[in-house]
């Protein structure tokens, strides 16, 4: 997530703002080859989604009085 830049002359005046969506764009033009990590996260992203090794078990609450 992007936030909106403002970019200001010596004296403090404003200059001009870059909205979110732009900076947002120039990082993904800029970065278009992302490192491998990245790469391999989302692939594991999938195991998350296999139930075949979960195991169930009963949880009851004991109360003392």
């Amino acid at each position: 997530m992007f936030y909106e830049v403002k970019v200001f002359d010596s004296r403090g005046q404003l200059k001009k703002v870059v909205s979110s969506k732009k900076l947002s764009k120039r990082f993904w033009r800029i970065n278009d080859n992302l490192p491998s990590y990245y790469e391999e996260s989302s692939v594991k992203s999938d195991d998350w989604n296999s139930k075949g090794n979960l195991q169930v078990k009963k949880v009851s609450v004991e109360r003392s009085l």
